[in-house]
């Protein structure tokens, strides 16, 4: 397989493993009597497990879960902090944007003038 595509795939498998296992993580987090997150995330564990047997599948060097798990985890997280400072940009713009527009007139200040 191409390098390019393989380390595409890579990339999509961590930040799938990285957002998934912070998604449990919140899920067993904010347990309440009346949540049942028992269905969640078993599924996102399965999804979770699925993932790194395909890198593990694809990597021939890696040949346990826990190396597996570091390997997808890192590029998840190397992807999304070269992602980051795109975002930084545009809230940059955005409240920008918001700061110089001027604030609409309101009737009711209006009539707290006039009394």
């Amino acid at each position: 397989m191409n390098d390019i595509l393989l380390e595409l795939l890579y990339s999509i498998l961590g930040g799938f493993i990285l957002s998934n296992i912070s998604i449990i993580i919140f899920q067993i987090v904010s347990f309440h009597p009346y949540s049942r997150p028992t269905i969640p995330v078993f599924i996102q564990s399965l999804s979770v497990l699925f993932c790194l047997a395909i890198i593990i599948q694809l990597n021939d060097g890696i040949t346990n879960f826990s190396n597996s798990m570091r390997f997808g985890l890192t590029e998840g997280i190397v992807d999304i902090l070269t992602i980051l400072p795109i975002f930084y940009v545009l809230m940059l713009y955005f409240l920008f944007r918001a700061s110089i527009r001027s604030l609409p007139e309101d009737p009711l200040l209006a009539l707290l003038d006039s009394e």
